[in-house]
């Protein structure tokens, strides 16, 4: 067989929170928070998505994301020292019990970057899943080829350049980050035995202000006008 060269892969990055720990001590505060998607269809719904503006979790966006952050551009070799990140909307993600339904495929607006960060979690907690319609699979070279059924397939198995979904565990004080316009949902793979509690968010990614030379990125907000 010839060599097989991967090119153009998507990124996912999921980095640990290093203020985890004294960030848990919140948990019952931060509950508080969720959006009540039972009520809700989306966050912004609710008006609970502005975590970010109370200053007890300063450290937390500050600190602890920002590391993550820092470390995702680091691996797609951007200098990250030359950037700002801001959190447009932050809000919280809660599986209360066994009954709560999974999240549907989605993706986020206004943003560069969406982050999720796992406060509780444990074995039993949902998946989390980035996907893609097959049609958009760019190894697919045969309209249907990737597509499945019950019986009658064409593939014979599943593997990187194939698969249309791809399945990350939600590791308890770890976040992820990704492009915003990445398509997600989460999955249950099994009974929930405890509660969930997730941070989710939308971050937009500017210049600082002296590097306003740099045509790459966008310029910092302090150097826009209103009108």
């Amino acid at each position: 067989m010839g060599k097989v060269h991967e090119v153009f892969p998507l990124v996912i990055y999921q980095g640990d929170v290093s203020c985890h720990n004294k960030f848990k001590e919140n948990l019952e505060d931060i509950k508080k928070y969720w959006f009540n998607g039972y009520k809700y269809e989306s966050p912004e719904g609710s008006e609970r998505i502005f975590l970010h503006h109370n200053e007890k979790y300063r450290e937390f966006f500050s600190v602890g994301l920002r590391k993550v952050f820092d470390e995702y551009l680091e691996t797609l070799k951007i200098d990250y020292n030359k950037l700002n990140y801001h959190i447009c909307k932050s809000w919280v993600v809660y599986h209360k019990d066994d009954t709560t339904p999974p999240l549907a495929p989605h993706k986020h607006n206004e943003a560069n970057i969406s982050f999720v960060y796992y406060l509780n979690t444990d074995e039993t907690s949902d998946k989390f899943v980035v996907n893609q319609n097959s049609d958009n699979n760019p190894n697919q070279v045969c309209m249907g080829f990737f597509d499945v059924a019950d019986e009658l397939n064409l593939m014979t198995g599943f593997n990187r350049y194939n698969c249309n979904n791809y399945t990350i565990t939600p590791r308890e004080g770890s976040c992820i980050v990704m492009p915003s316009e990445t398509y997600h949902h989460t999955i249950k793979k099994q009974p929930r035995v405890n509660e969930r509690v997730a941070i989710a968010g939308d971050v937009r990614i500017t210049l600082k202000p002296k590097y306003y030379r740099y045509h790459q990125g966008c310029t910092h907000p302090s150097q826009w006008l209103e009108i």
